[in-house]
């Protein structure tokens, strides 16, 4: 075969008139365009743009996928290669020899593979045509032969071997970064690196400074453009600095060895020889790295994790493609422009449609303009058509475009004149409110009737000095305790002795957790034991603080109290026996709970049919709260939320036991009480130093947190946990997920509604900060590659923006009152009742939201864009914070436990006779 001929790898020919046809085609545009340049440059950004993408997707390729993506991709090059007309010889070195014959190589290469002999080469520099256009410099000697000189010689082989090793580990180091944490943030910085490095190689090289060529050829150009890169790929996916500055050490080493060196430069790091002519040797030691990386992944996180499907061989073939081409354009230019196309594709590749913000949608699409220019200006001056480069930057700008026009098409029709179903749903509940303090007893003794009368029994003792206490500090409510009530009244149906008994035999059950705790009334201290805990989360110092200044006015008084997160007790309600049956423990820890705490609903429909739920102009709105709450009446709960399916701690007691809780769901019988997070403990308090008015806050919805409420595993899905499934939705995780919006049509006074895919990313601040509580290790590492994960923020941070988020996590939110207290509009989701349930009210004091969060779009949407709903969310917010200092004060909280400890005193009291019908 003569040099000028070029083996057909392919085994088929294609029709003469064809090939004629497109030859001259080819020809007449290569008057015009350097498709030596040109072509390459394109498709190696075109290639970094879709793998960039693809691989960001790690749901899809998956960690392993990304590991096989990188053995492909240099076993197919490997393969082409040597299809193309390479051949590997057996002799010392690296024993390669081939004539590749590609456009723009531009060099002479001779020797025989593995004969002992010296040979010697030719190899073009290519850079020098920024300067005199010729293009011929000589790069010293080269062989790709083994002898006894230059490259030939053994110390030469083994240092040129170290280096081919030094490029694999850095290939599949970056490969297994990406595969466990993502982008690369610092990928930017390696190009103003790489202009030093090849400053320090090649220090004859005259290069380009004036104009836009000094974004690619000066210190202060290349930086510049990293610094815009870096702030497009920072943002919600940065983690930890030293953790990003090991892929981007092991890529400098890669894309540094690749530099070419003149004779004098001195050597920190071996060059190797132009990449085609290691690219075997390459593959395999790319390969044998990728088996080793995939048995580390096997062993952690086990075989299942080892799965991957087409996308992975798809990624492989781009990153393939970006390889081959690059090095093409490299040819030309320099390996800055390798790494500025790899920043072109990573920062062109984001996602406008997920960003947090206008500016973190812009920034993208404007680095990708500064490191498009960068590409541009880093070929030859002379090279024909350059500038039709300048098309690539359609790639951000189409996405761009199309979502700030899918942002300004739902502005403009969402509801600003006609009333918002949210607004009717306000109007009643604050109507209703204003009658719950209105009726409240306004003297002892109407306050002694509305006891009666709601209760049909006597008040117990002490109850005229606990009502001097509420009058004395004007709390708002006196006669709202039915949730007390409801909760004591069924161990009415024991007598004082029995309570005690029952009380005792609970704590003496082996590992049912509960705390025994001891109230004094002779020095109003609270004392708590465990059988083998050392501290009571704070139960002991929340009573004593509340209670502590009570001398005499309370009973000495013994109670127990749950220390897990979840609720606990279980009794059918309407049984006069219960009490005297064996109560009965059982651990229910990171198992399905849904059909236990239910198997004592009066009508329990069928699992997972759901019934309709209570709808407002269309939206699944909670206009019930009551009925929200209710197990019973929704089945679908049973795969919604993370206490149904894996709670991490579900230790079950069955019978009519007195246990107090935190929070429980409707379905279970704990004592309500409240947190002591809420009262004593110093992560969960309002600092008013850290809040800034409504109107300066940040026009979006803000939560971060950590993704407790269940525990994941192979067996328990972790995407319909609670907070999962919000992270999900706000992260507009789930293209095929549908939301309803609420439109206004030209004419029409009634709003009409729509679905679609659409989601406002802009409008949500929302990112877990912590992935825990896994069964295994892969199902953390399954929900870090599904999430957009944040590192630790500060306590306060949801200050910053208008609205702030709270929900469920193991058991009752500790945030929520401080969220309450702050300047923000507080929306809540919950299935746990609370102590405070009776004097909050949704739709006054904060936006409660189902379940489901179908309505969630619309609320936020009208809540942030129009003005009828930013000025609703700040009365939200107003409305919230000044009742929290006027029905949520401390002496508010010390006027509920306080009555609670007087029903519990009354309930045990020791001689006290057995009542069995209590209202």
């Amino acid at each position: 075969m003569s040099p000028t001929q070029q083996r057909n790898p392919f085994p088929f020919s294609l029709p003469p008139s064809f090939t004629n046809t497109a030859s001259s085609a080819l020809t007449a545009v290569s008057q015009h365009i350097d498709t030596s340049v040109i072509l390459p440059t394109a498709l190696a950004a075109l290639a970094s743009v879709a793998g960039s993408g693809l691989s960001r997707d790690r749901t899809t390729v998956g960690p392993a996928g990304e590991l096989i993506s990188e053995g492909v991709c240099w076993g197919v090059w490997a393969g082409v290669l040597l299809l193309a007309g390479g051949g590997v010889g057996s002799g010392k070195g690296l024993g390669l020899s081939w004539d590749l014959g590609l456009s723009g190589i531009g060099g002479r290469k001779r020797g025989r593979a593995g004969d002992g002999q010296e040979g010697d080469g030719d190899v073009e520099v290519g850079l020098l045509e920024l300067e005199n256009g010729n293009g011929n410099a000589n790069g010293g000697p080269s062989s790709a032969s083994a002898g006894a000189a230059g490259r030939g010689t053994e110390e030469g082989d083994a240092a040129a071997s170290w280096s081919v090793w030094a490029v694999a580990v850095g290939l599949v180091v970056a490969a297994l970064y990406r595969a466990e944490l993502g982008d690369i943030a610092l990928f930017p910085v390696l190009t103003p690196l790489l202009l030093l490095a090849d400053r320090r190689f090649r220090p004859e090289i005259q290069r380009p400074s004036g104009g836009l060529g000094a974004l690619a050829y000066t210190a202060w150009g290349t930086a510049l453009v990293a610094v815009f890169g870096l702030f497009a790929l920072l943002g919600r996916d940065a983690v930890g600095w030293a953790l990003v500055l090991i892929p981007m050490v092991a890529l400098f080493i890669v894309y540094a060895a690749l530099i070419p060196r003149s004779v004098d430069a001195r050597q920190w790091l071996t060059s190797v020889p132009e990449l085609e002519e290691v690219i075997v040797p390459l593959a395999g030691r790319v390969g044998i790295l990728v088996v080793v990386g995939l048995g580390a992944q096997a062993f952690v996180f086990g075989i299942r994790s080892l799965a991957f499907g087409f996308s992975a061989l798809l990624l492989g073939l781009l990153k393939a493609g970006f390889w081959y081409f690059t090095v093409e354009a490299a040819r030309n230019t320099s390996w800055v422009v390798a790494t500025a196309i790899g920043t072109f594709g990573l920062v062109a590749s984001r996602d406008p449609y997920v960003q947090l913000s206008n500016t973190q949608a812009f920034l993208p699409f404007f680095a990708s303009l500064l490191v498009l220019a960068q590409v541009i200006y880093a070929l030859p001056s002379q090279t024909k058509g350059r500038m039709i480069l300048w098309a690539l930057f359609l790639i951000p700008f189409g996405p761009y475009l199309a979502n700030i026009a899918a942002i300004r098409s739902a502005q403009s029709s969402a509801l600003h004149s006609v009333a918002h179903p949210i607004e009717v749903l306000a109007r009643s509940a604050r109507s209703d409110f204003k009658q719950i303090l209105d009726r409240q007893s306004k003297t002892y003794s109407s306050a002694i009737k509305e006891y009666q009368r709601r209760y049909g029994v006597e008040p117990p003792q002490g109850f005229k000095e606990w009502y001097e206490f509420v009058v004395a500090n004007e709390s708002p409510i006196i006669d709202e305790f039915d949730a007390i009530h409801d909760a004591v009244a069924p161990f009415w149906k024991l007598s004082g002795d029995e309570v005690q008994r029952v009380m005792d035999e609970a704590y003496n059950t082996p590992g049912i957790d509960l705390w025994l705790c001891s109230y004094s009334s002779e020095n109003s201290e609270t004392t708590c034991k465990h059988p083998w805990r050392g501290s009571d989360r704070h139960i002991a110092e929340m009573f004593s603080s509340v209670l502590g200044d009570l001398h005499g006015l309370i009973p000495d008084t013994k109670f127990l109290v749950n220390h897990l997160d979840e609720p606990r007790v279980l009794f059918p309600h309407g049984t006069n026996t219960e009490g005297k049956k064996p109560l009965s423990l059982m651990d229910l820890s990171e198992q399905p709970t849904w059909d236990a705490v239910t198997k004592y609903c009066p009508t329990k429909p069928e699992r997972g049919i759901a019934n309709p739920p209570l709808e407002e102009a269309g939206l699944p709105l909670v206009a019930n709260l009551t009925h929200s709450l209710d197990l019973c009446k929704h089945p679908e709960y049973a795969t919604s939320h993370g206490l149904f399916q894996a709670p991490a701690s579900f230790k079950l007691i069955e019978g009519l036991v007195p246990v107090l809780s935190t929070g429980s769901p409707s379905t279970l019988s704990d004592i309500l009480i409240p947190s002591p997070a809420y009262l004593v403990e110093s992560e969960f308090q309002y600092n008013p130093a850290s809040d800034i008015p409504f109107s300066h806050k940040a026009s979006n919805l803000y939560w971060t947190g950590s993704t407790t409420g269940g525990v994941s595993s192979a067996s328990h899905d972790w995407h319909t946990f609670h907070r999962q499934r919000f992270l999900t939705l706000a992260q507009n995780l789930d293209h095929s997920q549908h939301h309803t919006y609420l439109h206004q049509t030209q004419g029409s006074t009634a709003p009409t509604t729509i679905t679609t895919s659409f989601l406002n990313t802009h409008h949500y601040h929302v990112s877990p900060t912590r992935i825990f509580q896994c069964a295994t290790p892969l199902a953390c590492r399954q929900q870090r590659a599904h999430f957009r994960t944040l590192p630790w923020q500060p306590a306060d941070a949801a200050f910053q923006s208008q609205l702030a988020f709270d929900l469920d996590g193991n058991g009752i939110s500790g945030r929520f009152y401080k969220l309450l207290a702050s300047h923000s509009a507080v929306l809540k989701q919950t299935l746990l009742r609370e102590w405070h349930d009776e004097r909050l009210k949704p739709w006054v004091h904060y936006v409660p939201v189902s379940m489901g969060m179908g309505e969630l779009p619309e609320t936020v949407s009208w809540l942030v864009e129009s003005a009828r709903g930013r000025q609703f969310a700040e009365e939200v917010a107003r409305e919230g914070r000044e009742w929290m200092g006027k029905g949520m004060r401390g002496v508010d909280v010390k006027a509920y436990l306080w009555r609670l400890v007087l029903e519990l005193a009354r309930v045990g009291e020791k001689g006290r006779g057995a009542i069995k019908e209590v209202e």
